[in-house]
């Protein structure tokens, strides 16, 4: 049976939620307009890869692993999609092999 979620690296946990967390501890601390914004923007970016992220894996079948790949999308953002994108290149070329 094929896999349905793939968990990203560690280093993208601590860097990408990690910097996430930071950013938005700095926000809320330096009360700077520019700050708050770049963390806004942050988030709004996550949140939309995150439905991204949930609406693909359902449509693709992905249905029981659809939420993982959301909540990791949220904290992550880029390199979980990539991951997604990875699975489900992986799963169409072997749909294909076995034709």
């Amino acid at each position: 049976m094929q896999p349905t979620f793939v968990p990203v690296a560690p280093m993208w946990w601590v860097s990408n939620f990690g910097g996430l967390v930071a950013n938005g501890i700095i926000a809320a601390r330096k009360k700077s307009k520019l700050t708050r914004l770049v963390f806004g923007a942050a988030v709004v970016t996550h949140v939309v890869e995150a439905g991204y992220a949930y609406r693909t894996a359902t449509r693709e079948g992905l249905d029981d692993a659809a939420w993982k790949w959301g909540l990791q999308t949220l904290a992550v953002g880029f390199p979980s999609l990539i991951a997604l994108h990875e699975l489900l290149a992986e799963r169409e070329e072997a749909r294909l092999l076995e034709g």
